[in-house]
């Protein structure tokens, strides 16, 4: 899709899509309703799911590279991992994991009485 855009462009982007994803999945399991009441009510939520995320990644980069040989088996300094690759790996987890919990949340209920 951006085949020359450097891997910040695409970060930001994967960024803003994952916090869409999960402000929309919190929303319809928090209120049982798939919009917001208005433009300023959206921004807002998505504003503060895009900075959780953001605040999960450099958590996770940070643990993961105080324990970096723990985790990912690697000793030497030049070994750990980037701050783009944490923030897409993140990002990524959390992107699969809101989908999954909105399919879940939709999956019908089985007839235990039938």
């Amino acid at each position: 899709m951006f085949p020359r855009s450097p891997l910040g462009t695409r970060r930001s982007i994967l960024l803003g899509v994952t916090a869409l994803v999960v402000a929309y999945v919190r929303s319809y399991l928090q209120y049982h309703q798939y919009s917001w009441q208005s433009v300023g009510q959206f921004l807002i939520s998505w504003l503060i799911h895009y900075l959780a995320i953001l605040g999960l990644v450099a958590i996770s980069y940070a643990f993961i590279n105080t324990k970096a040989e723990f985790f990912l088996g690697k000793k030497s300094e030049q070994d750990r991992i980037s701050k783009d690759e944490a923030t897409v790996y993140v990002s990524v987890v959390l992107l699969v994991a809101a989908v999954l919990i909105f399919v879940v949340a939709h999956w019908p209920q089985p007839d235990i009485y039938g």
